[in-house]
Formats: structure tokens, sequence, C-alpha cells
């Protein structure tokens, strides 16, 4: 099923009145993609419906709903615009799409960037709940040992001799599944500057070293992150 952005006459208008959503929004895309974009609009109304609802309920309605009717298929390097254009999605796309909704919805949450992944910690009631944006069965973690064991598996290694280090940092292997130097909360702004530096890094496997270094470029002028300068600094001309 492909995603489309039709006329604004079939569609009720995605309208936040959160004004840093909103400017946010501008960043990642466009408001008018939002506004006109019927699969978006249609979850949106479905959630505001539920709302009122238990919060604990509802985060993991928002998770599961959200999954079945915007994010179809799992492909690495995928950008926000195609996943409003297809339903192809990333991590990092995926958690766009949550951190958006969950902004729109005033609920708490952290986005969290590791060498290698990204995922998002929710909390409602003082609880945290993982929202692990990649997996539409099981992502919804809310055991309160289960959430631990989650971060525990990204949490850097204080021994890693590659922790802190520039070298390492801007080495083409840094962010392999093995690594584990990176884990820190980052803005909506941020995470969407992580899709230029993917692209980047996929167009250095591809060998074109002219588009990574346009995309770390891009990624550097939203996220001025030490990894990402250093990957820039190899393949700028």
């Amino acid at each position: 099923m492909i995603l489309s952005l039709p006329s604004t006459v079939n569609a009720q208008n995605f309208n936040p009145k959160n004004e840093e959503l909103l400017n946010d929004i501008a960043f990642i895309s466009s408001v008018e993609k939002f506004e006109n974009h019927i699969q978006w609009n249609s979850l949106v109304r479905k959630l505001e419906r539920k709302a009122g609802t238990d919060a604990e309920y509802f985060l993991e309605y928002l998770f599961y709903k959200t999954h079945q009717k915007l994010l179809k298929e799992y492909n690495k390097g995928t950008t926000f615009i195609n996943l409003l254009e297809s339903g192809s999605y990333d991590c990092v796309s995926a958690s766009i799409t949550y951190s958006v909704l969950l902004k729109y919805f005033d609920i708490e949450h952290s986005i969290i960037e590791t060498d290698y992944h990204v995922f998002i910690i929710a909390k409602v009631n003082n609880q945290e709940f993982i929202l692990e944006t990649t997996d539409p069965r099981n992502g919804f973690v809310y055991n309160a040992e289960e959430v631990k064991e989650f971060k525990a598996d990204f949490l850097p290694d204080v021994n890693s001799s590659q922790l802190n280090q520039n070298e390492a940092i801007g080495n083409l292997v840094y962010g392999q599944a093995n690594s584990k130097t990176i884990y820190k909360e980052i803005s909506l702004r941020q995470l969407s500057a992580l899709q230029f530096f993917n692209q980047g890094l996929i167009a250095i496997e591809n060998n074109d070293y002219r588009l990574a270094s346009r995309r770390l470029q891009q990624a550097l002028n939203l996220y001025d992150s030490e990894r990402i300068n250093m990957l820039f600094k190899i393949v700028a001309p």
C-alpha cells in the first residue's frame, strides 16, 4: 500500500498547537506535507479519540496503531519523507514519527542516540517505557526489568579503548553493532540530522565520496556532533 500526499480537500489538517513542534516540523519536512497527508491525519484522529483513556494504555495504543497505519517496510537509510510517501522506514525515520506524535499529545519522552541505533524512552506516571520503533510486534517494552535490560544493552562500555576517542569516532568501522561508545539524549532536530548522516555512510559504502560529503554537511548544519564532524573531515574534498 502506497501512502500519498493528496489535496487538502480530503484531509483534516494536522494542526499542532505546540509552537516548538511546528518549528521542528519545518526542519524535518514541511507543515504542508503533514496537513495534506490522508494516512497521517487519519491516524491522528484515531489517536485523539483514545487520548482521554488510561495514559499507559494510550501510549501502547499509539505505538502499535502508528506501526499499523504508517510504517510498512524496513529499509536502511530511509528518510521521514520516504516514510510519508511509501511507508519505508528505519530507526531514525520511525523515531521521528513517534517523537512528533508524542510531542503532539504532550507525552514526555527522550530520543536516545547510540552508536548504531536510535530509540525512544517515553515516561508516563513516573514509569519509563521503551519504544523500539523497528519492532512492530514487541517494540513496546513496559516491564521495568525489561526496560532496564534494554537500556543496558546500549550503555557504553567504560573500559572500551574507543570511548571518547576522536580517531574512533571518525573511523568507518565506528558505529557497528559491537561498539558501545555513545548513549545520549538528542533533540528532534538532531535526530533529523541523522537521516543525512546515515545517507552519508551509505554513500561511502558505495564509494560516492562527493555525495557523502554533501550529506554529511547537511547533517552538520543541523547537528554539530563529534562523529559527524570527524567523518566529514575524512571524506570532504
